[in-house]
């Protein structure tokens, strides 16, 4: 009898089209042999998974997009509007490097033939059979690799003369030929499928095309990023686009899954059911290395129903360690072979038995003979890299058998040239709308704007509110304005920006900056409010998916959205790793991608009157952990901070494609609206400036240090404070951290008169954050004694009320007077230990 899942799993009818099955087979075999030269001569890497993967790598790119294949151009790989190819199971790059060494020459090989420009490839491009020696290598070790073995000249590398040897990483990067993610650690590959998938769909792409296929292994899909994508991705309704192939071997790193880390008799923990449980239209084959299921699989994706909005998953058996050659489970005139968890690392000495046992089935099969793999391991560096080369090629020298390589360069040059420049969009693919100069600080509308508004899809019209600045007095705090810069950014960039964050939108004021409310593809396809669950890592992950893609053309031309996401702040760490990865790749693209925000929402110590698990002090400062120039964090105290700040960073995120992120730390309390016309600078923008002054020194008298304020509660409160300082005779000055990333970019002339380089030695912060990290860098030795933190005693609070929450922080008004005035008093105290330290 039938299972409840089996009668949810979709029916793949038996291929009756025709294919070159023996081709990819052929392909397959090269592509196997070729990458386990990568670790044999490399002797690091990976194994059992990239083989299991090969059938399935070689399928997708090669069974063409009739057959559910990718339709992509090897000569343009980047094409905007190619299929999207992402390993997320990135430790299993070898079988793409080795197959895309195999596509490469077969092109390579054919314009030398013909000089036929239909086959050439740019070598900066192109993988090659000479990258081989670059595999989990260094870009450094391969400018001079060659040389320092006196090999630069012999003809065995003459294809490193064109533009030397690519270095080719352990993981999948997004930079790798095909390949659109990077890809580990584990599960955060994945996540972000449902947000690349949903990007056509907001861009008006039909759901033919394109389309994301995804690999992935069930041990990784354990992951909770993992977990979380199933929910994002119907939440979506992202249909047939999104094509998750996994990998099914119950196999990870070091143990099984079944039998191993969850014990064999839980009979109710079934892959197949994890998906259809979660409504995902869930397909299967018995054998995952059987090209012929595979292809049969392909094509059953493809022929599913463009109206069904489930996303597709197809979970295929496979064996990790799979060999064409192998026969029950042993390798020809060898024996038992290696599968498994055991099989994941290549672990295999140099030359070894096993190795060259594979190897022999190889050369049987093709009629060819490797040099040197029977006399052990190669000692010498320069005897390495010579046999590693010379048996690189012999595996590519079947490529010259049966026609093999003219099929495999006609048949990529077919598919490269279906892939056409004019995919229907409703957005448009030229024009980057976040330049425009709207969004710039100076061209801010100051007084509230009433503003009309038409969708395009239904043709209905509304009027719109945004308030980017209140009058001095009205009661609102740094929160209620992240909806309005939202909603500015909608205005003038046509529903360009979308926000993920879960239901709780509207706690942290996401909600309102959808112009058109909940996106929906089917009935609301200009909404931006993206609906999601309380999934923090799998909501970044989404939101890094759809900035992830452009439609532009033009690789210097960006033309996609930008994404939000946030929640509480001391819950933003899960969406860090996400964010690093992208971090990563964001920088490393050869082609401009969008920006990714953050909102750490409801952050410093007042959210801890919901409980000690909310204290949002330490885990914002995750947003720190990047390299410098690469995230603009910003911390907002007083309303009329949030547009100027936050679209002087936009300014920089939309012309510099370092700064892939953007980060935005607001508080919950809602305080009047600050007087700047009482503040040293009275500038309404100030806050675009990073650092402001809000008191200055008095003149003529002696001065007593400067103090850097962070943050709501502090800052309100220690202005509150100022007339009381006046009077006592303390003469500080006080200076607003809004952001140190926008102060570096400040003239030095305007740094020096906010904060002169001896400043950082006559100091002290107030803020809700921590003196783990302060908010600017290199202060002095004595900074930490004097400062008022929020984590005064290291201690976690104990939460009540706010005002009971901010007076235990020491964060009061009496409080920071009391502080204040101790470090005015204590001055050449101060100054006189320093000094006394560098003596």
């Amino acid at each position: 009898m039938a299972t409840a899942s089996e009668t949810l799993v979709s029916p793949r009818q038996q291929l009756t089209s025709e294919y070159d099955r023996q081709r990819l087979e052929d392909v397959g075999f090269m592509t196997c042999m070729t990458l386990v030269l990568l670790g044999n001569y490399s002797q690091t890497g990976h194994f059992g998974g990239p083989l299991a993967y090969t059938p399935y790598n070689v399928a997708v790119h090669l069974a063409g997009p009739k057959l559910g294949g990718l339709r992509f151009d090897y000569r343009r790989p980047k094409h905007p509007y190619s299929d999207k190819f992402m390993l997320a199971g990135g430790h299993c790059i070898p079988t793409c490097y080795a197959l895309w060494m195999v596509m490469g020459q077969a092109l390579e090989r054919r314009y030398q033939g013909t000089g036929d420009k239909r086959y050439y490839v740019d070598p900066a491009v192109a993988i090659l059979p000479i990258d081989a020696l670059g595999f989990r290598r260094g870009a450094g070790a391969m400018k001079t690799l060659l040389q320092d073995q006196g090999l630069a000249d012999m003809p065995l590398f003459a294809q490193a003369k064109a533009r030397g040897i690519k270095a080719l990483a352990g993981h999948a990067e997004s930079v790798d030929m095909t390949n659109d993610v990077n890809g580990g650690p584990s599960g955060i590959g994945i996540a972000t499928a449902a947000g690349k998938a949903a990007f056509w769909d907001v861009a008006g792409a039909s759901m033919e095309a394109p389309k994301i296929i995804a690999f992935e292994g069930e041990f990784a899909m354990t992951e909770g990023h993992a977990q979380e994508l199933k929910t994002q991705a119907l939440a979506l309704k992202i249909g047939k686009r999104l094509r998750v192939m996994i990998s099914d071997n119950n196999a990870g790193i070091d143990d099984a899954l079944i039998g191993g880390v969850i014990d064999a008799k839980y009979h109710a923990y079934r892959l197949v059911e994890q998906w259809t449980s979660y409504g995902w239209n869930v397909f299967t084959v018995a054998d995952g290395n059987d090209y012929g299921q595979v292809v049969s699989a392909l094509k059953a994706l493809e022929d599913s129903d463009p109206g069904d909005r489930r996303p597709v998953v197809l979970i295929g058996k496979t064996t990790k360690g799979y060999w064409p050659a192998a026969v029950g489970g042993t390798i020809p005139e060898h024996g038992k072979q290696v599968v498994g968890y055991p099989s994941h690392p290549y672990a295999m000495k140099m030359n070894s038995e096993y190795f060259v046992a594979l190897a022999r089935t190889f050369e049987k099969r093709y009629g060819v003979t490797f040099q040197g793999i029977a006399d052990g391991p190669v000692k010498d560096n320069r005897d390495r890299l010579i046999q590693y080369k010379t048996n690189i090629d012999i595996v590519m020298s079947v490529l010259e058998k049966n026609g093999l390589g003219d099929w495999l360069a006609d048949h990529l040059v077919e598919v490269g040239d279906s892939l056409r420049d004019d995919l229907p969009l409703r957005i448009s693919a030229s024009v980057d709308p976040f330049l425009d100069d709207r969004l710039r600080v100076k061209n801010l509308p100051v007084e509230p704007e009433k503003v009309t508004v038409s969708n395009a899809v239904s043709g209905a019209t509304k009027d719109v509110g945004i308030t980017l600045f209140r009058k001095a007095g009205e009661v609102a705090g740094t929160r209620r304005a992240i909806s309005e810069i939202v909603k500015w950014l909608n205005y003038v960039t046509g529903n360009r920006m979308m926000t993920i964050a879960a239901d709780l939108s509207e706690s942290i004021n996401l909600e309102h900056g959808s112009i058109w409310g909940h996106y929906d593809p089917e009935t609301n396809p200009l909404g931006t409010r993206i609906k999601a669950a309380i999934q923090e890592a799998g909501n970044a992950s989404t939101a890094i998916g759809m900035v992830s893609q452009s439609a532009a053309l033009d690789p210097d031309q960006f033309a996609g959205v930008w994404a939000i996401s946030g929640t509480y702040g001391a819950f933003t760490p899960l969406m860090y790793t996400p964010a690093r990865v992208w971090s990563q790749q964001s920088q490393d693209s050869k082609f401009r991608m969008g920006v990714l925000h953050i909102l750490v929402g409801h952050s410093g110590p007042e959210t801890a009157a919901d409980g000690r698990t909310h204290f949002g002090i330490f885990a914002p400062q995750v947003w720190k952990l990047f390299p410098r120039g690469h995230v603009i964090h910003l911390n907002f105290w007083d309303y009329n901070d949030v547009a100027p700040a936050y679209f002087a960073a936009a300014e920089i995120a939309a012309r510099e494609a370092k700064v892939g992120i953007i980060t935005l730390e607001v508080a919950r309390p809602d305080f009047p609206v600050a007087d700047r016309s009482t503040f040293a600078d009275t500038d309404l923008l100030a806050a675009a400036k990073g650092f402001y002054v809000i008191r200055d020194f008095a003149p003529g008298q002696p001065k007593h240090g400067y103090v850097i304020t962070q943050g709501s509660s502090s800052t309100v409160n220690l202005v509150s404070q100022l007339p009381a300082l006046e009077a006592a005779g303390v003469n500080v000055k006080v200076v607003a951290a809004i952001s140190e990333e926008l102060f570096d970019r400040q003239p030095e002339s305007y740094r020096n008169s906010v904060l002169p380089p001896e400043a950082l030695y006559d100091l002290m912060i107030v803020s809700t954050g921590t003196r783990r990290v302060w908010p600017l860098k290199a202060v002095g030795p004595l900074t930490d004694e004097y400062s008022l933190t929020s984590d005064w005693d290291n201690h976690w609070l104990t939460g009540g009320l706010e005002p009971d929450v901010i007076a235990e922080a020491h964060l009061d008004a009496p409080s920071i007077l009391a502080g204040i005035t101790r470090f005015a008093a204590d001055r050449d105290q101060r100054l006189t230990r320093q000094r006394n330290l560098l003596g």
